[in-house]
């Protein structure tokens, strides 16, 4: 399980990541969403250990963080930059070294003959080896930044396979930033979205379809709670959430897919600024 308990991260005068708190249990695959700023990629570097917090702690499996928990950690970020000045077989080593694993993790990818130098990957050929390192220190707790775009379709299958994989055999605990949860469909069972270094929402999947709901009117009822609007000809789309049909009785709501509700979350958080 990890627990985080009011963590802050500053920037100079910028919060990053304000007093944030979660729990996540072991086994759970999450979705961590919001707006470009929101913090979801400072969020993943400190619970990756990357990142110092200047405040709250993070705690895993009932211990703080420390040196022995990084070892438990698989950070895969956007930046995709680690060991570009190594061969695949310099970087292998010292990931084997570090983890006291060899990486012998399979995949249904492209091979990568021992000579060839990171930096001559594309991004996607990065993200699938960078995978391929992560799983093979079998780690309990695996953090993807926004990489999963990179991926064509064909790798993208093989990564989310894998992840899959190890979910159902080492109840590995995966948070993957991303702005579509379509690219990611089917892992994630639960969703938080941040803003401006907060959680705004933490909902299971599931339970999160049935309580965003769109309707068409050519005004927002009193006491629905729209998160976000947008007008089309001679009508008013309206996005709702909670919805409670008992309370709230409209006529001709729709219930959306996950991608649909993130980005009417999204947009309505541009629209508040």
């Amino acid at each position: 399980m990890i627990a985080i308990n009011q963590l802050t991260v500053r920037f100079g005068r910028v919060r990053a990541v304000d007093g944030l708190s979660a729990t996540i249990d072991k086994g759970e695959s999450i979705l961590l969403a919001g707006a470009n700023g929101a913090g979801k990629t400072t969020l993943l570097r400190a619970l990756a250990g990357v990142l110092r917090s200047d405040h709250g702690s993070i705690r895993y499996g009932g211990r703080d963080a420390d040196h022995r928990t990084r070892r438990r950690i698989a950070y895969i970020a956007a930046s995709i930059s680690l060991y570009d000045t190594m061969t695949v077989k310099e970087a292998t080593r010292l990931h084997g070294h570090f983890y006291g694993r060899s990486a012998d993790w399979a995949l249904s990818g492209p091979a990568f003959p021992p000579g060839q130098r990171i930096a001559s990957m594309s991004k996607g050929e990065k993200t699938i080896f960078f995978l391929s390192l992560a799983l093979a220190a079998l780690p309990d707790y695996l953090f993807v930044d926004d990489v999963v775009h990179f991926l064509d379709p064909h790798l993208r299958e093989v990564f989310l396979t894998s992840i899959l994989r190890l979910i159902e055999e080492k109840q590995l605990t995966v948070i993957m930033a991303s702005q579509s949860s379509f690219e990611i469909e089917g892992i994630p069972e639960r969703v938080v979205i941040m803003e401006k270094g907060r959680i705004i929402l933490d909902e299971r999947v599931d339970a999160l379809k049935q309580k965003f709901v769109k309707f068409y009117g050519t005004s927002a009822p009193r006491d629905i709670p729209v998160v976000f609007s947008r007008q089309w000809q001679n009508s008013r789309e309206m996005f709702v959430y909670p919805y409670v049909p008992e309370v709230h009785r409209l006529h001709g709501v729709e219930h959306l897919s996950l991608s649909e509700i993130l980005r009417a979350f999204i947009g309505g958080e541009y629209a508040r600024h």
